[in-house]
């Protein structure tokens, strides 16, 4: 029986991507690494999938992980930390134990390596640095591979931007950026459509970006105002906008990364964090993928953003 291994599966990308998996291959074995599985209140279809008691740093378990696999999505990643070894730990060296693993174990599977638009830029951030480091580490190894930058992704599934959305389902749309920045969006099927395609594809040697394929004021990604249009149009009201000053940023990014190191927990805003948020360009293109792929983004922003968590219980 074919194997497709997957690290971060339970996380909000690493669901839809199991769901799309068991509708693509339910005659494979698809094997999830997951810590503690036994206290994970896992969604149904892992019922249909093989579990591996770990994480990037077990390297009993991503040899049983990727043993023999023909595909290996890589997903696990931490986004939220200290220090820049934080960053780094999960990152960058999680990523060096699953590749060592599959270099063993499987030295013949595709590694599906899932980025983030953020590597482009890893001056910014601890995150981007360590996700550009983990991008030089895969390119580095004997494994063919194709790697994934996807910008912010969004989909029903996902809380952490629940806030956002319910704030802008009320009429304020709240900015964090210069209000002549321009970013990219992606719903999270259709990462998981590009996934499936390659997986049916094989490795490709290379990274790519995809978006949602707005494009507004002709030019591509999304504009602030664009979005508040969006929202006035499906709430049927005013939306207004309330722009968070730099400075009021920045000093709330400092103190809530002091507040973190004191009490333990990993900061989601931190000075890194910031520097993202006040990234004017964070636009990318589809050319490169659409060539390979034939792949055209299906769900838009207009289409589900009623359905979205915060909006739709609002």
């Amino acid at each position: 029986m074919a194997t497709i291994a997957v690290t971060g599966a339970t996380g909000f990308v690493g669901r839809a991507v199991i769901r799309r998996l068991l509708q693509d291959h339910p005659a494979e074995n698809i094997r999830l690494l997951v810590r503690n599985p036994d206290q994970r209140r896992l969604p149904r279809p892992f019922e249909k999938t093989s579990l591996i008691s770990g994480d990037l740093h077990s390297q009993d378990a991503l040899s049983e992980l990727v043993r023999d696999a023909h595909t290996v999505i890589h997903i696990a990643a931490v986004i939220a930390g200290n220090s820049v070894e934080d960053f780094h730990r999960s990152n960058r060296i999680g990523t060096d134990n699953l590749l060592q693993a599959c270099t063993e174990y499987a030295p013949d599977s595709h590694l599906i390596h899932l980025s983030s638009l953020a590597a482009r830029a890893p001056e910014l951030s601890w995150y981007a640095d360590s996700k550009h480091a983990a991008e030089q580490a895969v390119r580095s190894s004997n494994l063919g591979y194709s790697m994934l930058r996807p910008p912010a992704v969004y989909g029903p599934d996902d809380p952490a931007l629940a806030d956002f959305w319910r704030m802008l389902a009320r009429g304020w749309l709240i900015r964090l950026g210069p209000a002549d920045s321009r970013f990219s969006l992606l719903h999270v099927d259709d990462l998981a459509e590009t996934i499936a395609r390659l997986i049916e594809h094989g490795p490709t040697d290379r990274i790519f970006c995809l978006h949602d394929g707005y494009a507004c004021d002709e030019q591509p990604g999304w504009s602030w105002p664009a979005l508040a249009e969006l929202a006035t149009e499906i709430r049927s009201g005013r939306v207004r906008t309330l722009a968070v000053p730099g400075l009021l940023l920045s000093g709330a990014a400092n103190i809530n990364l002091r507040l973190a190191r004191l009490t333990g927990r990993p900061a989601m805003l931190s000075p890194g964090k910031k520097r993202e948020l006040l990234h004017p360009d964070w636009v990318c293109d589809n050319s490169s993928l659409q060539s390979v792929l034939n792949w055209q983004p299906t769900t838009s922003l207009a289409q589900s953003l009623a359905t979205l968590p915060g909006w739709k219980n609002t």
